[in-house]
C-alpha cells in the first residue's frame, strides 16, 4: 500500500475531489483528524525549528551552542 499526501491550492475543489476518490475502488480516504492545541503548538514548535536549522545550514543564521542552551536554563 502507497499513502499520499496531498496539498489543495483551491479549498473549493476539495468536496469535488473527495467525492472522485470516493468513486475509485482501488483508494480509501482517510480523513485527517483534529489537534488539541497542545499539538498544534508542539508541531508549529517543530516546523520553527526546522526552519532555523535549514537557516543555519545556508549560513544565514547562527545556532546557539549545546553549552549557552544550558546556561540559559
Amino acid at each position: 500500500m502507497e499513502r499520499l499526501i496531498l496539498d489543495i491550492k483551491n479549498k473549493s475543489k476539495v468536496p469535488f475531489l473527495k467525492e472522485l476518490l470516493k468513486h475509485l475502488e482501488f483508494v480509501k480516504v482517510v480523513e485527517p483528524r483534529n489537534f488539541t492545541a497542545k499539538e498544534k503548538k508542539i508541531l508549529t514548535d517543530m516546523d520553527d525549528a526546522v526552519e532555523q536549522v535549514n537557516l543555519h545550514k545556508k549560513g544565514k543564521i547562527k545556532l546557539k551552542s549545546i553549552q549557552q542552551v544550558l546556561d540559559e536554563l
